[in-house]
This record gives C-alpha cells, structure tokens and sequence, in this order.
C-alpha cells in the first residue's frame, strides 16, 4: 500500500497539474533534501479527529526567510489542498467543498502556522491549546488539544 502510494505521489509530483505539487517538484524527492537552501520534506500525513482519519502525502518547501509552500495530496491522488506561509501566517488555498468553511479553514490555519514557526527548532512546544512534539523515530506529532485534532507527520524515507 505505502509503495503504492510513494508511486502515485511522486508521479503527481512529475506530472503538470493545476496545484503547488507541480512547483515543488523540480528535485528529487526524499525525507529532505537541500539544493541552493531550498529545503524540500515529504511526509505521510495522519490526521485525526474524534475518531475519523485522513491520510495522504503532505510535501512541502522550506524556503529563506521563514516562507513555506507545499500541498498535501490524499490516498487517491488528489490534492486536498495547497498551503503557503509568509512571516507567520498561512493561507490556504484548492480547498475541497466539504473543508471550505471559515472555521475549518480557521483551525487548519492555526494548526500549520503553529508547526511551520517551530517546525526548524526541532524542539517540543506547547503553547495555549497546542502541542508540537518531535519524536526520535523523526516523526513529529501536533495535537490541538481544544479542538481534539491530532497530526501525525511521519517521514518518508526513500528505499535505495
């Protein structure tokens, strides 16, 4: 399943498309790679909200001056949405309809500018309802405690 899902990731990302994985997708792909102090990271992403989940390949660009772009794309090759954070604030875009809503765009909002500021300490924080912890396997855990919202980024390490 997980090679499947490498496979499909990285053909999306090769492949002309109307999101951010296409931008992105200009080196090779691995946990993270760096070339002219572009940092790229690809992680599998587990989202889970009382009792639901969502999953799928969340890649993202680190880029100077604390900017961030990427997209996340879920099990079928969909993007499920784009993202891109500037000085503290993320905007979201390509929402799908059933996520388009301001509270829930909201709350993501919140969530991924909470990950992206610490996101280069490598160092567990809590702040207010916001907990980022770094484990030694190199997975990172952010869990919004006032909303019940856990994120499980697990990185995804290319087989030679």
């Amino acid at each position: 399943m997980r090679a499947c899902l490498r496979l499909i990731s990285l053909l999306l990302l090769f492949f002309p498309q109307p999101s951010l994985a296409s931008k992105i997708a200009q080196t090779e792909i691995a946990d993270s790679v760096v070339t002219d102090s572009v940092e790229i990271r690809q992680f599998n992403l587990l989202l889970q909200v009382r009792g639901e989940e969502l999953s799928g390949i969340f890649v993202m660009q680190l880029m100077p001056q604390e900017k961030v772009i990427g997209t996340l794309i879920n099990e079928f090759g969909m993007t499920a949405f784009d993202f891109e954070y500037n000085d503290g604030d993320t905007d979201l875009s390509n929402l799908p309809a059933f996520l388009d809503h301001w509270f829930i765009r909201r709350i993501l909002e919140g969530d991924l500018s909470f990950f992206f500021s610490h996101l280069r300490m490598q160092q567990d924080v809590e702040k207010r309802s916001r907990l980022l912890t770094f484990l030694s396997n190199g997975d990172i855990i952010l869990w919004n405690k006032k909303f019940k919202i856990k994120y499980t980024f697990t990185p995804i390490i290319e087989e030679e």
